[in-house]
């Protein structure tokens, strides 16, 4: 007789459901096969093993046991209700329908068949069966949580938040730990705007150490809306590192990464996210949102379309639609897509303030009244969205010449605005004095010896709001030059502090060696040639290249600079007044703002000094505006082009205009604009103390 036992099959299976309870995986895999080597009908063994392949994520095995086992015992109802999920799971919520109500015919006393059926309904989109399958299974097990949950799911889709947050709460109070209804519940708080409770739960968890990815995910979009782009960043990472399927965390770093204006790697992302999942409409949106950034406006138009046809009532995409038309000079389809985005009551407010950018207001314009109602609640909006609100009342009284009530909301904006940006304002200070102790002749000619001499590129300087976009503008309108709006390139390449250290931008350019240069000004030039390939000229319009004039002047010396300068309060009232995306963080407090501007004069002063009379051509906006002919003749003379009639009609042209003067560079030269500051003269007391006798003198 044999010292071991011979097991039978049904002792050799129990051994399999022992190692499977106690986590023992592999071990439950290798006992049941070997139970299926002696007896393959063995349905039992067929059911676990699928069982266990579903939880380790692999479906189709899953699908293909299961299967077996029924055909082995097509009438268990527990093997019927276990493969809902697997079919749900593999997209065919139809067989797993036919699978449940089979299986609640069998045994009609099953909450869990009810529930599983109920989720097979939801997956179909039949909200009414589901729910009503959900309430079938409480009512036979009333502790329930995945019913509880369901229903959640359910009320939440029927856009009953207060009854979702109800079914959530309800689980939570007979499982504290089920983690998918606490980060449901998060979501519909956050929904709800209800973000401090929906914050602190989500400390609360992560406090206690649950590693979900779910978890990071959500509080990474708390952060978001607090613009706390950091931290953001580090929870979007962390839901990646824990779970690397989940397009949701790469679309969430997509934001993050563009909102830091790091649009290329952003893409990136949000390309990860479209291949996990070819039908996440957030996926798209912001491979919308990048390609639209980086210029390829037809890849932008086609991914929000895409996004809005896998989910219609997708109001970011209908609002960031209308602004691409806005800002293609198409103001009726961006009315159009405004008001399609306002018939969401979650977006209305949002699509008002967009709507009343297009036109002069006036006072029954009913966005106007409209954004006028929502004052008593402005102190409850969520910080991005209250900054664009009181901008957009400010820019509306100001069209009714009530200007007191104007700059009252418009500092009230930009007060919220410099709450919520990390903004150092001795950095400009600091950078001049480093630009003008660094940028000597000597530096010059070291600089000279990598340069290329491409003439393609026009560089439009100055202050941000002091004419560059109309300068642009009439140099985009002639034949052989295109306008590629505002380029963050020759910073990227040139004055990256990450890349530098401590260095600041003239220490980091001396730095760099004579390889180097020349590499990133060939980097340069290929990313500008890149908005328009083998174009003649093409301007890159970034104000703040005013700092980069000396580095221009030295590796690109066929390039051409024109230098817009502006009366300084005119300029820097229009920087108060106007909220920008994701640059221009100076401009939130009349005393910084003050300061940028004395750090601009004296930068430019110093290129005036050093480098020969024609490296670049200053341009006074108020001259521009007066004899706009003389000044745009004086212009395309300096880049070195014939006269093209057509830079008169500047306003006409249909080329892309990225800037806060969309608008305005629509519509014919007009002069309304000089000495507009003295309508808030009274209220610019800090800007004009800091200011004081810093102008452009040449």
């Amino acid at each position: 007789m044999s010292k071991n036992k011979t097991l039978s099959i049904g002792e050799a299976y129990n051994q399999g459901v022992h190692a499977y309870e106690t986590g023992e995986l592999n071990k439950a895999v290798s006992v049941l096969n070997q139970v299926l080597k002696a007896a393959p009908k063995y349905a039992p063994a067929h059911q676990l093993l699928g069982v266990i392949a579903f939880q380790t994520g692999q479906t189709g095995p899953a699908e293909n046991a299961m299967r077996e086992a029924i055909r082995l015992q097509p009438d268990n109802a527990g093997f019927l209700s276990n493969f809902i999920e697997v079919l749900r799971t593999n997209g065919k919520a139809e067989e797993a329908i036919r699978a449940g109500k089979h299986a609640v015919q069998l045994d009609p006393g099953s909450a869990i068949a009810h529930s599983n059926l109920g989720l097979a309904y939801y997956d179909l989109g039949d909200l009414i069966d589901a729910e009503a399958s959900q309430k079938k299974a409480l009512a036979l097990q009333p502790d329930l949580v995945a019913a509880y949950n369901n229903l959640g799911s359910i009320a939440r889709d029927k856009g009953d938040r207060t009854a979702a947050i109800s079914f959530y709460r309800q689980v939570l109070d007979l499982r504290p730990d089920h983690l998918e209804s606490v980060n449901n519940l998060i979501s519909v708080l956050i929904e709800t705007e209800a973000v401090d409770e929906a914050r602190e739960l989500t400390e609360r968890y992560v406090k206690k150490g649950h590693a979900s990815a779910e978890l990071h995910r959500n509080r990474g979009r708390l952060h978001v809306l607090h613009c706390e782009w950091d931290e953001a960043e580090r929870c979007f990472r962390m839901a990646i590192s824990l779970d690397e399927t989940k397009p949701e965390s790469y679309v969430g770093l997509a934001q993050v990464l563009a909102e830091k204006n790091l649009h290329e790697l952003a893409l990136l992302e949000a390309e990860k996210a479209q291949r996990i999942d070819h039908s996440h409409a957030p996926a798209y949106h912001y491979i919308a949102v990048c390609k639209s950034y980086l210029g390829d406006m037809d890849a932008g138009f086609v991914n929000y379309q895409k996004a809005l046809e896998l989910k219609p009532d997708f109001t970011a995409a209908m609002i960031a639609l209308g602004y691409l038309k806005m800002e293609q000079g198409n103001f009726d389809s961006a009315r159009h897509w405004f008001n399609k985005a306002a018939e969401e009551d979650k977006a209305r407010l949002n699509a008002q303030i967009a709507l009343v950018k297009l036109d002069r207001v006036t006072q029954d314009n009913p966005d106007f009244k409209a954004l006028e109602a929502a004052l008593p609640d402005a102190d409850k909006m969520l910080p991005e969205q209250s900054v664009s609100y009181h901008y957009a009342l400010g820019k509306c009284y100001e069209d009714l010449k009530r200007y007191e009530t104007a700059f009252e909301h418009f500092a009230k904006g930009a007060a919220i605005k410099r709450s919520i940006i990390d903004y150092d304002a001795d950095q400009i200070e600091e950078t001049a004095d480093n630009l003008i102790g660094v940028f000597t002749p000597a530096l010059i000619e070291k600089l000279r010896k990598s340069a290329l001499h491409s003439d393609q590129p026009i560089f439009v300087v100055g202050m941000p709001r002091s004419g560059t976009t109309l300068t642009e503008s009439i140099l985009a309108s002639h034949t052989d030059v295109f306008g590629a709006g505002e380029l963050s390139y020759l910073h990227n390449l040139f004055a990256d502090q990450l890349r530098g250290g401590n260095k600041k931008t003239g220490s980091l350019i001396a730095s760099l060696s004579e390889h180097g240069l020349t590499q990133r000004a060939q980097r340069y030039v290929q990313q500008l040639d890149a908005h328009a390939p083998c174009q003649p000229h093409i301007v890159d319009k970034m104000p703040a290249n005013f700092l980069m004039v000396g580095l221009i002047h030295a590796v690109l010396p066929n390039a051409r600079i024109v230098h817009i300068a502006r009366n300084p309060f005119d300029t820097c009232l229009s920087c108060f007044t106007r909220v920008f995306q994701r640059s221009q963080y100076h401009s939130y407090d009349q005393v910084e703002l003050g300061r940028y501007f004395k750090a601009y004069v004296r930068v430019m002063q110093h290129w005036n000094e050093l480098l020969p009379a024609d490296s670049f051509l200053t341009v006074h906006y108020e001259n521009l505006v007066e004899d706009i002919e003389f000044e745009a003749r004086r212009m395309i003379a300096f880049c070195g082009l014939k006269w093209d009639e057509r830079c008169l009609d500047f306003h006409k042209g249909e080329r892309r205009v990225r800037t806060a003067s969309v608008q305005q560079v629509r519509q014919p030269l007009y002069k309304s604009s000089k000495e507009k500051w003295r309508n808030y003269e009274a209220q610019l007391a800090p800007l004009i103390q800091t200011i004081g006798e810093a102008r452009i003198r040449f």
